[in-house]
């Protein structure tokens, strides 16, 4: 039996990560704590400018509150300190809690990365993010690199510069690239700009991490403009970005140019995947013709295509007994308020009822053979 892997967790970044880490041209447009000059309030400020987020305090517990909602926390209430926390950049201290929870391996995604990936336009600032952060990941973890990998941020603003980034954390044994789930310019995942970025991708065998970000396109973002949807937002909103971010890459032939190519939904959960894989079968019958598509959905997902899901899913088990228990796997959201507690005794719990061979594959086979671990 494999070590458990949990395949999505994050980082909690020291906040003054990126004036500390980013090349010095970039510094003064870095990301950082400072004061809006127009409410005169603490903002998270990018290219001098604060970002829309309703209140930075409480988006900043929110990222470091794990465990807070079970004692009976909301957002309103979760403690606004735990983020200036030393232990949450102690690769140490979390591998004890890997230790307490069972878990072996764990993939880290980053925590303002998610935050700023909205509010950036301008390519060669949001590359020199994403390299300010790399080198910050997998410095921390260097002492722990037979358990814990660093995904690295990579934005597809400026493709070039993209595979640039892609080819050097390769050398650092990084095993996966966080994409953002979020349209660039209007353009598909598919598009044939991108085609260099999934190519450089195949060829390094690194996989591609559709991971939920915050910003202001999201799918459904004409219903709600004034006030901010609150509960919608984190409920429904962003996990369709993650989605139709994979179904734009399925649709437009990503995975028939790039048979190699692995890609998988973080933090979007799986029971949607049933309704998924049935409307694309049902429409590619007749409209198969006006897409990239090759070949039937079930090939792709079996070949190209994985999927995180959370560990208390009461629907898990029921999408693994429709699609199979090869591509699944689970990931704690770890140090989020929103991440699962006791991930690995909540998701046997919630997957009993699969045969024991299954729930060991969505526990660990699964993200093994996504990431290469």
């Amino acid at each position: 039996m494999d070590a458990v892997v949990d395949g999505d967790s994050h980082f909690m970044e020291p906040l003054d990560l990126f004036e500390r880490h980013v090349d010095s041209r970039f510094r003064e447009r870095a990301v950082r704590i400072a004061e809006d000059p127009v409410t005169h309030k603490r903002a998270m400020v990018v290219d001098g400018k604060p970002m829309r987020l309703r209140d930075v305090d409480e988006v900043l517990g929110i990222l470091s509150g794990y465990g807070q909602k079970e004692a009976g926390g909301t957002i309103s209430t979760f403690d606004r300190y735990a983020v200036y926390s030393a232990d949450l950049q102690d690769m140490t201290a979390r591998t004890r809690f890997l230790d307490a929870e069972g878990i072996g391996t764990q993939v880290i995604y980053p925590s303002l990365g998610i935050i700023w990936e909205g509010e950036v336009n301008d390519p060669e600032l949001a590359d020199a993010l994403c390299r300010a952060y790399n080198r910050w990941a997998f410095d921390l973890v260097a002492s722990h690199r037979e358990r814990l990998f660093p995904a690295a941020h990579i934005s597809l603003r400026e493709p070039a510069l993209a595979v640039k980034e892609l080819q050097r954390v390769a050398k650092l044994g990084c095993r996966a690239a966080f994409i953002a789930a979020m349209p660039i310019k209007g353009k598909s995942f598919g598009h044939p700009e991108y085609d260099v970025v999934w190519a450089a991708a195949q060829d390094l065998d690194l996989a591609i991490a559709l991971h939920v970000v915050s910003h202001h396109h999201y799918m459904g973002a004409e219903f709600y403009r004034d006030p901010k949807p609150g509960l919608m937002y984190f409920t429904m909103n962003l996990l369709q970005d993650a989605r139709q971010s994979l179904l734009t890459m399925l649709i437009d032939g990503v995975f028939e140019r790039f048979p190699r190519l692995r890609a998988a939904t973080i933090e979007a959960m799986a029971g949607w995947v049933g309704e998924w894989l049935e409307r694309i079968d049902y429409r590619y019958k007749y409209m198969g013709h006006t897409s990239g598509m090759k070949r039937p959905v079930a090939e792709y997902f079996a070949r190209n295509i994985w999927i995180s899901g959370d560990p208390e899913e009461k629907m898990f088990k029921y999408v693994v007994q429709f699609a199979g228990d090869d591509k699944f796997f689970i990931g704690s959201d770890y140090p989020h308020a929103e991440g699962f507690v006791h991930p690995v005794a909540k998701a046997r719990e919630h997957l009993k009822e699969l045969p024991a061979a299954s729930v060991e594959k969505i526990l660990s086979k699964n993200a093994r053979d996504f990431y290469r671990l």
